[in-house]
């Protein structure tokens, strides 16, 4: 099935490029993009009718500059599509981009909104050209979205990972993962599991084990417990002490016997 979407020509900006993009991710239907001029009347043939239309209803209409509320077209979308409670970082990047699209908080150089006003012809803004550069802008801020949308969608599952792990060989003080995610820092680390010394995994794909140590907390750079020390019997230790790798599950037990003792 498809959405067919309106929104306006020329010079572009984040807003619609992003509101485009939210459908495309967070709906089933293949969307279609024409782009028209301002003054257009007629969008009958149109489901959604994003920053162009002067009308805002919720539902058909969506141009930001009739709603009295401090969103850009892209928070309207978002708020249509009412997954702001389910993924809190998406809803940070859009209210970044409502706030700079109103006047509240203008995007500093490199800033999303300002890297997407980049993506612009610099040639003939109302031609192909233009149109082929709001494609491009608009799979940019998918890339950007679908990465926001996993990486929530994995720290929601890494709670799961954790629940369902073992101690390592009974060690009380190591935590096996039965499967691999990189957000176990969320929910191991000296804050919340002070007592879990190290974290270990077998990489199938690698055919080896790893280890790393938890950090003091969440997104942290420091060490909650020892540093890995270099080992022959390991295949290699990083030289920071956080991370490391053996050939087999018993080579691994045997190191981290001689780091954390039971």
């Amino acid at each position: 099935m498809e959405l067919k979407i309106a929104t306006h020509n020329g010079i572009f900006h984040a807003d619609e490029v992003t509101a485009v993009s939210l459908l495309k991710l967070f709906t089933d239907k293949k969307i279609s993009v024409t782009r028209l001029k301002h003054n257009t009347k007629d969008f009958l043939e149109y489901d959604m009718v994003i920053d162009i239309g002067r009308k805002f209803d919720g539902k058909k209409y969506f141009d930001h500059h009739q709603y009295n509320g401090g969103k850009s077209s892209a928070g309207l979308i978002w708020e249509h599509l009412g997954q702001g409670k389910h993924y809190p970082d998406i809803s940070k990047l859009i209210k970044m981009v409502d706030d700079n699209d109103v006047g509240i908080s203008k995007a500093k150089p490199f800033e999303y909104s300002s890297i997407i006003k980049h993506f612009n012809s610099n040639h003939d803004i109302y031609g192909n050209e233009q149109d082929k550069c709001f494609e491009k802008a608009v799979e940019f801020a998918l890339d950007i979205l679908q990465s926001l949308k996993y990486n929530e969608d994995e720290i929601e599952n890494a709670q799961s990972i954790i629940n369902n792990s073992l101690y390592f060989e009974g060690n009380k003080h190591i935590i096996e993962l039965k499967r691999f995610t990189r957000f176990w820092s969320r929910y191991i680390n000296g804050q919340t599991t002070p007592e879990i010394k190290a974290v270990v995994w077998e990489d199938k794909e690698d055919g080896n084990w790893k280890v790393k140590i938890p950090p003091k907390r969440a997104g942290s750079f420091e060490l909650s417990a020892k540093a890995l020390m270099p080992d022959s019997s390991m295949e290699f230790v990083h030289n920071n002490g956080f991370f490391g790798v053996a050939k087999t599950k018993e080579v691994l037990f045997s190191y981290l016997l001689k780091q954390y003792a039971s």
